[in-house]
């Protein structure tokens, strides 16, 4: 008897039951699940605020954040296609398991720069039509956080014995930024904001930019009168943008946040480098670790496929434990005026992946997870028109999700967020995605898979609009719930799709494209999109405008459903001899492994097994 009709055997869910009830063949599943994503959820969504300790300025941040899911969607399916080819699909699970934790682990090596090679802050300018001044305040006590108490309020203690001019960079570059639209000009005239003083050049938007040659000749000019309590006010003049200005004018008052950054701002050095070489390394060991996982769920699960919600909301479990108590330790355990020590997030990660590997060995791998060869399948694949749009709303799903990712703790942050916001918002997330992914399956069953995908699009619109119109940070956690649908439902859906649409023999292979296609090549687009219209519009327009565009999809998506593809509803079909095997023969090599009487409609709407999807014929090739 062979491991597949062995393991499908014995129970509908793929097992024998142990006496408690729990499924034998997925204990290891679950359990693996369980420990790998409270690794993840105990180090991974802390790792910008680690780069940023480490000196990493904002331009190195978005390299190594949009290059690494590029890096993921182009690993995943080959790494799937090689373990389909070779049939060694546990050996390279714990291979990678094994790497992925000792490649984050000696990310603690990386040296953190010192303070003479850049520092950023942050301060705020006051913008009139009489002249412009810097607004820097420090705490109730007097201090400034961080290493290198970079604030214009330290210098300034420190300027009048020029301690600090021989190790901190003199040229700073400003950006500030305000809510609304206002005009400025920057001129080399004294008088009131006017078409006169402004030459005729009068900018309009809701930012400015200018650096200023040597910061310590704002620091020589501070303001003594009107200043408020454990603030300084010091006088912005000889800046330039475009050439040399004295002074930047606002046709009325406005105050607007600046972002600071002094020294060179692409330091590209020994951290840099090291660090996204181990990162690199690092994403690419992680790659294709969830498809050969579900991949090898869907195939112990068989019949019951719709049950694999239940599997993964095991490891929604393992990540809220470790991500909540991550940030909350973090947060009280840290010493007043001191950086938050990850180190110990490292090793635990390391220690978790590790446990992880030794569970994966007991992973039941069947002979159906096997190789197709892999390029022409998924281009005959992609050829049907269904299955192309499929890929690409999955696509901007995670083009959303690249740029909440990267940009929406900033934006919380921008609005005066505590940090024990984002610890509640991982616990909302969880919270709402662990039942989603209970009652996924009959969901699914009840309105079919598309539908979901059109319920996930409708309320990442509703997210979306919500975050532009939010002033208060904790507000948020009012929409958050929506998680459970844009990503649990949304992905449990996605992914039995491809489940069932996946060539014989190819499971493992399409799983890796579908979390290529999202994970990968949707969130690089979408950290790379969402950061051009954050520096360029601001978050607000830009969460709008994601917002608008969701809606589109949808509709465009819906209307294609209805009156263009054949089968509106339901997962494509397509001939049993338009797929190749291995070693170039038919599917008919996995054939005995397919039941030959389902429909791919049963299988929607009732969660049956795969049914012979590749013999029929409903699909419109492109």
């Amino acid at each position: 008897m062979s491991i597949a009709e062995n393991l499908h055997s014995n129970s509908p869910a793929g097992g024998k039951p142990l006496p408690c009830g729990i499924n034998r063949p997925l204990l290891p599943i679950k359990s693996y699940y369980f420990f790998f994503m409270a690794a993840v959820g105990d180090l991974l969504p802390f790792m910008a605020l680690y780069m940023k300790q480490l000196g990493l300025n904002t331009t190195e941040t978005g390299i190594i954040y949009g290059v690494m899911p590029f890096v993921g969607f182009f690993m995943r399916p080959v790494i799937g296609a090689v373990a389909d080819k070779f049939h060694r699909h546990k050996l390279v699970l714990v291979i990678m398991t094994i790497v992925t934790g000792l490649m984050y682990m000696l990310l603690v090596t990386v040296p953190q720069r010192t303070c003479e090679q850049a520092m950023t802050f942050t301060t705020k300018l006051e913008c009139n039509t009489q002249d412009s001044f810097l607004e820097d305040c420090t705490d109730a006590h007097g201090q400034s956080s961080g290493k290198c108490h970079t604030t214009l309020s330290h210098l300034a203690n420190a300027s009048s014995t020029r301690s600090l001019n021989n190790t901190v960079p003199t040229k700073c570059s400003f950006l500030c930024k305000e809510d609304n639209d206002f005009q400025a000009c920057y001129t080399n005239d004294t008088g009131s904001f006017s078409n006169e003083i402004c030459d005729g050049v009068v900018k309009k938007g809701k930012q400015l930019k200018f650096t200023v040659s040597n910061i310590y000749t704002i620091l020589d000019a501070e303001i003594t009168q009107h200043a408020p309590d454990n603030c300084k006010i010091f006088d912005l003049k000889d800046i330039h943008h475009k050439g040399e200005a004295w002074q930047v004018l606002c046709d009325s008052e406005v105050s607007l946040k600046c972002d600071v950054v002094c020294g060179s701002t692409g330091s590209y050095d020994k951290s840099f480098f090291l660090f996204f070489f181990l990162f690199l390394m690092a994403n690419i060991a992680f790659a294709p670790i969830f498809p050969i996982l579900d991949a090898a769920t869907y195939d112990i699960l068989g019949e019951q496929r719709h049950k694999w919600g239940k599997q993964r909301l095991w490891g929604t479990f393992g990540f809220a434990a470790f991500a909540v108590t991550s940030t909350f330790v973090m947060y009280y355990w840290r010493k007043p005026n001191e950086e938050v020590n990850y180190t110990y997030s490292f090793y635990i990660f390391g220690s978790l992946c590790f446990l992880s590997a030794f569970l994966a060995y007991f992973i039941q791998f069947s002979s159906d997870i096997k190789c197709g060869q892999f390029i022409k399948n998924v281009g005959k694949l992609l050829s049907y028109k269904e299955v192309s749009v499929f890929l690409f709303v999955i696509m901007y799903f995670g083009i959303i999700l690249g740029g909440l990712e990267a940009f929406l703790f900033w934006f919380l942050g921008s609005l005066g967020s505590n940090p024990l916001v984002f610890g509640f918002m991982l616990v909302v997330n969880c919270v709402t995605e662990i039942p989603m992914l209970w009652i996924a399956g009959a969901i699914i069953k009840k309105i079919g898979l598309i539908s979901c995908l059109y319920l996930a699009l409708f309320c990442y619109g509703l997210r979306l609009i919500y975050y532009s119109l939010l002033y208060e940070p904790w507000m948020v956690l009012i929409v958050e719930p929506l998680h459970g649908v844009t990503f649990a439902l949304m992905y449990a859906a996605a992914s039995s799709y491809a489940s069932i649409i996946a060539p014989p023999g190819m499971s493992a292979t399409v799983q890796g494209l579908l979390g290529g296609v999202h994970f990968g090549f949707g969130k690089g687009i979408g950290s790379l999109i969402t950061g051009f219209l954050y520096g360029r519009f601001g978050p607000r327009w830009t969460w709008q405008c994601l917002s608008i565009i969701s809606i589109v999809i949808l509709l465009v998506y819906f209307l294609l459903n209805m009156f263009v593809f054949k089968s509106p509803h339901t997962p494509p079909t397509v001939k049993e001899n338009d797929v190749t095997g291995p070693e170039g023969e038919g599917a008919d090599a996995d054939q005995q492994l397919m039941p030959s009487s389902q429909s791919d409609t049963t299988v929607v709407n009732s969660g049956n097994s795969q049914g012979n999807l590749w013999e029929d014929n409903n699909l419109t090739k492109v």
